[in-house]
């Protein structure tokens, strides 16, 4: 009996310590965040766009929310600056760009999707 409660006791730890209370809404304390407030009513994709030209999605935002994004060191690495697009989900609406921004390690960058 006990041969059969070692494995699964195993399995339990394994699954418990992989659980994540809250995906997509993480705020590390030292990487770079992105703070988004989508003030427009349609619900937005956001990328970020570094000045070397390489776009990275970044994830989503319902209309009228914010989120906020880690940035990851690979996409901030060696970026002196970083522009933030929101795309509509659906075909109506049109896309924005925002202003640069200056990367800097640690700090959180807040950005305002205008009203539509």
């Amino acid at each position: 009996m006990a041969t059969l409660r070692a494995p699964a006791v195993l399995i339990f730890a394994l699954v418990a310590g992989c659980h994540s209370s809250n995906p997509g809404h993480a705020e590390p304390s030292t990487g770079t965040r992105a703070r988004i407030e989508n003030r427009a009513s349609l619900d937005m994709d956001i990328s970020v766009r570094r000045n070397d030209g390489v776009v990275s999605r970044l994830g989503f935002v319902p209309g009228n929310d914010t989120a906020v994004f880690a940035l990851p060191p690979t996409l901030t690495a060696g970026a002196a600056w970083v522009r933030f697009e929101a795309r509509p989900t659906r075909s109506s609406g049109e896309p924005v760009v925002s202003e640069p921004f200056p990367v800097t390690m640690g700090e959180e960058i807040t950005w305002s999707v205008p009203p539509q």
